[in-house]
């Protein structure tokens, strides 16, 4: 049995450190101003991504109408816009979302 936990921004950012993408210097997803993080839904970033423990792959999704993104633990294939990898991994039994919300404000 899976257990779902909803979990913040910030939550998200202190328990889950995310890998650069080394494939490609241009990634968005940056972390203050470090390199991107964001890793491709095809070609060799989604390889490297499959060849990654599934427990540290997370998938931004899109979440609705408004422009919001949820971003879950594991590998998902609809509404896919994207992977993150973490070098934590969530807990076995565990799947975590985290709601990115898009400030219309900064468009």
């Amino acid at each position: 049995m899976t257990t779902i936990i909803h979990i913040t921004e910030d939550e998200f950012d202190d328990a889950y450190p995310l890998r650069p993408n080394h494939l490609n210097p241009n990634a968005p997803w940056t972390i203050g101003d470090g390199p991107g993080c964001l890793f491709e839904t095809y070609g060799p970033e989604l390889e490297f991504v499959y060849s990654q423990d599934p427990r540290t792959v997370w998938t931004i999704l899109d979440a609705d109408a408004d422009g919001d993104f949820i971003l879950a633990s594991g590998r998902h294939f609809i509404n896919r816009f994207g992977y993150l990898i973490s070098t934590v991994p969530v807990e076995d039994g565990l799947t975590i979302q985290c709601r990115i919300t898009i400030d219309s404000d900064d468009e």
